[in-house]
């Protein structure tokens, strides 16, 4: 067995037409971390049956998929971010475009397919939404950690017997893991088959005939059954922006949202941040009847957090606490001068702590305040 390094995979997605129907991931996103996974939530059953093992029988559960990345946050991606997070309005403008996205009452966010890229093949995820967003700065650069769930995943399949047929060839797959085993496949996707021996046969998808099936022109005659097929990588390709960064951040206060955008900016401290969620009804999906997959992501309320740490100096703030009088906030991060923005409005906010500053000897008076809207 070969070590693999991480850094030679790569996270790809792209936005669905139907939610969880996959759909070939081309945007490449660079990526430091994730722990996106499905798990199996096996049924362990142990009933009276004069035994005294602790399982009787293991069940097949329903299935989650879910986890969380941390990706660079630049203009591109965190278009894509923020359309799988809150709902997208009208786009206006050119090279610069502008997104608008708000928590709609009305209309859901867009679902993605996912490819994550390990070692020799790939893991894939359809149907997927993110419930929360959090932005941090490693040295300068923001990086953004996005929670996700998903509906479905396709990982690794076992053939059933040895392929049959000429140009095209046919492959059929076991249903130990699902009665649909070719769902999250997509003609033209890129496949391995890894037999018994040891070898591999690169192969294309020409062709998805049912839930069981699928053809190839590639000759892969000499495999067997209980050989797998994978997802293989492709050649990742990125086109960037530069990143946002923290030197080019600014964060604006006002009694409304409109004065806010217009005021002068107030230099706070690192460790000043915010945080949105567009919850889900649960993480692991609904889990309906009639399938091993979650039916749908149903989301419930949203909400946004931020907290700003600055010196303290005047009790302005210290009234506005005792006073719970409202506030606005925008937060402005740019990328390669001023020509990429993006834009955190919080309106109507209130202070829900840290009104009194802490002190300690040889350390200079701050005040961290947290914001709920």
């Amino acid at each position: 067995m070969a070590e693999r390094l991480a850094n030679l995979g790569y996270l790809a997605l792209k936005k669905e037409t139907t939610a969880g129907v996959a759909v070939v991931p081309d945007d490449y996103i660079p990526l430091y971390r994730e722990n996106i996974a499905t798990e199996m939530n096996l049924d362990e059953d142990s009933p009276i049956i004069g035994q005294k093992f602790l399982r009787y029988q293991v069940i097949q559960g329903q299935r989650s998929h879910k986890g969380d990345f941390t990706i660079l946050a630049e203009p591109n991606t965190m278009a894509k971010v923020l359309d799988m997070h809150l709902t997208k309005g009208t786009t206006t403008g050119s090279a610069p475009y502008t997104h608008p996205f708000t928590l709609s009452a009305a209309t859901d966010p867009k679902s993605y397919t996912i490819d994550i890229a390990k070692g020799q093949m790939v893991f894939r995820y359809m149907g997927v939404q993110a419930s929360e967003i959090a932005p941090a700065f490693e040295e300068n650069k923001m990086v953004m950690t996005v929670k996700v769930s998903a509906l479905k995943s396709f990982t690794v399949r076992e053939l059933s017997g040895q392929p049959t047929g000429a140009g095209p060839y046919t492959v059929v797959l076991k249903t130990d893991y699902d009665a649909s085993p070719t769902t999250g496949l997509v003609i033209g996707d890129i496949m391995k088959l890894y037999k018994a021996d040891g070898t591999t046969i690169n192969f294309t998808v020409a062709s998805i005939v049912d839930g069981t099936t699928i053809t190839t022109s590639t000759d892969v005659t000499t495999a067997a059954a209980a050989d797998f097929i994978a997802l293989r990588p492709a050649t990742a390709s990125f086109t960037l922006k530069s990143p946002f960064l923290w030197s080019a951040t600014e964060f604006r206060f006002g009694a409304t949202a409109t004065a806010a955008l217009t005021a002068a900016q107030t230099r706070l401290e690192k460790g000043s941040t915010w945080r949105t969620l567009h919850n889900f009804e649960s993480e692991d999906g609904a889990m309906r009847s009639g399938a091993l997959d979650p039916a749908a992501l149903v989301r419930t309320q949203g909400d946004a957090e931020f907290s700003a740490k600055m010196f303290f100096d005047t009790v302005d703030d210290l009234n506005r606490f005792n006073a719970r009088t409202k506030r606005a906030v925008v937060i402005r991060h740019f990328s390669e001068g001023s020509t990429y923005e993006l834009r955190i409005t919080i309106n109507n906010m209130k202070i829900r702590a840290g009104g009194t500053p802490p002190i300690e000897t040889g350390n200079i008076i701050y005040q961290e305040l947290n914001f709920a809207p």
